[in-house]
C-alpha cells in the first residue's frame, strides 16, 4: 500500500526523513539509558574497575556518581527532545500526505462518468473520503514513528544483549518466535475484521446520507421510526465487526505481556544465580532487566498498534479500490481543442443502452442548425433526457456518432466540449453560498456585478431582487430556502453567465405557477437568443416558438416539424396536445366550480 502512495511522499521526504531520524536518535538513547545505572552499581557502589573507554571519569566516587547521574539526565533530555521532534515532524509530513491523498481521491471521484455515480452509493464514497482517510492518517501520524522507534529499539537492545552475554540473550529471547507467530496471526485476523468493519461503516453512511437528503419524503410519510430501524440495522453489522476487532486486540495484548513477563522471570532467576556465583555483576543483571523492560514497552506498543495498522490497511484497500476504478469519460490522446463552437449539432444513427440494461435510444438521426431552437417531446421514458446528456458527454452513445460543428464530440477535449454547453437540469442544484455566487458557479473570475449583468440579460433581475437580501441572499444546502421557481430563475441566470453557444434545458418550467411560468418563458427567450437551444419539456405550450420539434417514442424519433406542422399530422404530438388542452379546460372548470360556494357564503352573510 505504501508503494501506491509513494508519489505523495516525495514532497515531504526531507521532513519525514528528519522525523524518522529523530525516532532513531530516541532509540539510541534507549539503548544507552541503562548503562550509567550499571556503572553506578558496579563502579560506585561496587569495586569493579571502569572499562578502559571510561577511564576519563573522575576517580573520586562522589564525583563519579555525579558524572554518571548527569549522564542519565542528559540521556533523558535528548530522548525527550528526539520524541518531540519525531512526533512533530512525522505528524506534519503525515498530514500533508493525507491532504494530498484525499485531494487525489476526490478529484478521481468527480472525474468519473455518469455510470460510476449511478452505481455507487454517495454515503459509501463519503465514508471513503472521511473515515477511511482518517484511518490512514492515524496510522501515518501515530503508527509510523512508533513502529520505527520501537523496531530500532528492539533490534539495538537484542544486539547489545548478544554482545554482552549471548547465553542470557538467548535465554531472554526464548519466547520471541512464539511472539512473532502470535503477532502475525493476530495482525491477519484483525486486518480481515477491520476490512469488513470499514465496508459496514460505508453501508451505514449510505443509509444516513439517503435519509438525510430525503427528509421531506421521510417526514411526509411518517417513516422516521422505520428509517431509524433501518439505520440501526446497518450500523449493527459495523458494531459487531468492531467488537470482534476489540476482542482480538484484547486477546493479543495479554499474550504479548505474558510472553515478555515469562522472559523477564527467566532472566531474573538465572541472572541472580549467576551474580551469586560471580559469573555476572549486579550491574550486568540490571542492564539485562532494563533492556527486558525496554523491550516490554515497545512490544506492548506494537501489539496495540495492531488494531490501528489493521484498520489503516483495510481503509487503504478501500481507497485504492476507488483509485483503481477508471470510468472517466475517455479522452483520446490527441484530442482536438475547440475555442468557441457555432453550435450545430448532428446525431447519426445514435443508439444508447445502459450496461446490463435496456436500450434507451435506437438509431436516432437529428440535425440541429447552429443558433436554432430545438425541442424534444414524448412520453415519459422515451429517451429525451438521455439524448440531452449525450451532447456534453455525460453519457456516450453505444453506437453512432454525435457531432458538434461537424466534429465528432469523442474527438474533442472534454473540458473544451463542456465549455461550449450551459446545462439547466430539471432540478437545478444550488450550493450553500450567496445568490450571486451561485449564478457565477463555474466562472471563478467573475464578480457580483457580472452576476447582476447576467440576471438582467436573462430578464430575472426583478425576481432576484425580490429575495430577502437580493443577490446577497445566503442559500441553504441545495437552495432549500428558495421555492422551486426561484431556484429555476437562479439556474437560468447561471446559464446566461456561462455565455456558452449551446444551451440544454431539461423541463425548465415544470412545477411552476402561471405567473412564474410566464417569467421563466420570457427569460428563456432572452437566454436562447443567438444560441443553439435544446429543450426537453412535457408542456407543449412553451414550445410553440421552437424552430423544430422532435417527438420521441420508444427511443426513436417518430415525428419532426414545427408546432403547426405536427398538429396537422394528427399523430402522437397532436394527441399529446389534445390531452394537455383537455387538462387545461378541466382545470378552468374546476376553478369556476370552486368559486361558486365562496360567492354563496358571502351572499348569505
Amino acid at each position: 500500500m505504501i508503494r501506491r502512495f509513494r508519489s505523495h511522499l516525495r514532497p515531504v521526504r526531507a521532513t519525514l526523513t528528519a522525523g524518522l531520524g529523530a525516532s532513531a536518535v530516541a532509540a539510541v538513547m534507549q539503548w544507552v539509558g541503562p548503562w550509567p545505572l550499571k556503572f553506578i552499581f558496579d563502579s560506585v557502589i561496587g569495586r569493579k574497575p571502569l572499562p578502559s573507554w571510561l577511564v576519563w571519569l573522575p576517580s573520586n566516587r562522589g564525583d563519579r556518581l555525579l558524572a554518571l547521574v548527569a549522564a542519565m539526565l542528559l540521556v533523558a533530555v535528548v530522548l525527550a527532545a528526539a520524541d518531540y521532534l519525531s512526533t512533530r515532524l512525522v505528524a506534519t509530513a503525515g498530514q500533508r500526505v493525507i491532504f494530498a491523498i484525499r485531494g487525489q481521491l476526490f478529484r478521481h471521484i468527480v472525474a468519473q462518468g455518469a455510470g460510476f455515480h449511478q452505481r455507487r452509493q454517495v454515503g459509501d464514497l463519503l465514508a471513503r473520503l472521511g473515515g477511511d482517510i482518517q484511518a490512514i492518517q492515524s496510522a501515518m501520524v501515530t503508527a509510523v514513528p512508533t513502529l520505527v522507534r520501537n523496531v530500532l529499539t528492539l533490534g539495538g537492545m537484542v544486539t547489545i544483549m548478544l554482545i554482552v552475554d549471548w547465553h542470557y540473550a538467548l535465554l531472554a529471547l526464548t519466547l520471541v518466535p512464539l511472539l512473532l507467530w502470535t503477532t502475525r496471526h493476530y495482525l491477519a485476523r484483525i486486518k480481515s475484521i477491520q476490512r469488513r468493519a470499514r465496508r459496514a461503516d460505508g453501508q451505514a453512511s449510505s443509509v444516513a446520507q439517503e435519509v438525510l437528503t430525503s427528509m421531506t419524503v421521510v417526514q411526509a410519510f411518517g417513516a422516521e421510526d422505520i428509517e431509524a430501524i433501518r439505520y440501526a440495522a446497518a450500523t449493527e453489522q459495523a458494531l459487531e465487526e468492531n467488537r470482534r476487532a476489540i476482542v482480538a486486540q484484547s486477546e493479543f495484548t495479554p499474550l504479548t505481556t505474558l510472553a515478555m513477563t515469562a522472559s523477564t522471570v527467566l532472566v531474573l532467576f538465572f541472572g541472580v544465580r549467576a551474580v551469586t556465583t560471580g559469573q555476572l555483576t549486579a550491574g550486568d543483571v540490571l542492564v539485562y532487566m532494563a533492556y527486558l523492560r525496554g523491550m516490554y514497552s515497545p512490544v506492548r506498543q506494537l501489539s496495540k498498534l495492531a488494531g490501528v495498522v489493521g484498520r489503516a490497511h483495510a481503509a487503504a484497500e478501500r481507497v485504492v479500490e476507488i483509485l483503481d476504478t477508471n470510468e472517466e469519460v475517455p479522452e483520446r490522446p490527441r484530442a482536438r481543442r475547440l475555442d468557441r463552437a457555432r453550435g450545430a449539432i448532428e446525431l447519426t444513427d445514435v443508439t444508447f443502452s445502459y450496461p446490463g440494461g435496456c436500450r434507451v435510444l435506437a438509431g436516432v438521426n437529428l440535425e440541429i442548425p447552429a443558433g436554432s431552437r430545438q425541442a424534444l417531446v414524448g412520453l415519459t421514458g422515451s429517451g429525451k433526457s438521455t439524448l440531452l446528456r449525450l451532447v456534453p458527454r455525460f453519457l456516450d452513445p453505444t453506437e453512432g456518432v454525435l457531432r458538434l460543428d461537424g466534429l465528432d464530440v469523442a474527438d474533442l477535449s472534454v473540458a473544451d466540449l463542456r465549455r461550449q454547453v450551459a446545462f439547466v437540469p430539471q432540478e437545478p442544484y444550488l450550493f450553500r453560498a450567496s445568490v450571486w455566487e451561485n449564478i457565477l458557479y463555474g466562472s471563478p473570475d467573475g464578480d457580483r456585478e457580472l452576476a447582476v449583468t447576467a440576471a438582467r440579460a436573462a430578464g430575472l433581475h426583478e425576481v432576484i431582487e425580490s429575495f430577502p437580501a437580493g443577490y446577497d441572499t445566503s442559500l441553504a444546502e441545495r437552495g432549500s430556502t428558495l421555492s422551486g421557481g426561484q431556484r429555476q430563475c437562479v439556474a437560468l441566470a447561471r446559464a446566461m453567465a456561462r455565455n456558452a453557444p449551446v444551451l440544454l434545458l431539461d423541463e425548465p418550467t415544470v412545477g411552476l405557477d402561471a405567473e412564474l411560468d410566464a417569467v421563466v418563458l420570457g427569460a428563456l427567450d432572452l437566454v436562447a437568443e443567438g444560441r443553439t437551444t435544446v429543450t426537453v419539456s412535457h408542456q407543449l405550450l412553451g414550445l410553440r416558438r421552437a424552430d423544430q420539434i422532435a417527438v420521441l417514442s420508444g427511443g426513436r424519433i417518430v415525428e419532426v416539424g414545427t408546432h403547426e406542422e405536427l398538429l396537422a399530422t394528427r399523430h402522437l404530438y397532436w394527441r399529446l396536445d389534445q390531452l394537455q388542452q383537455g387538462d387545461s379546460e378541466s382545470a378552468t372548470r374546476d376553478r369556476r366550480v370552486n368559486r361558486r360556494p365562496r360567492q354563496l357564503v358571502k351572499g348569505d352573510s
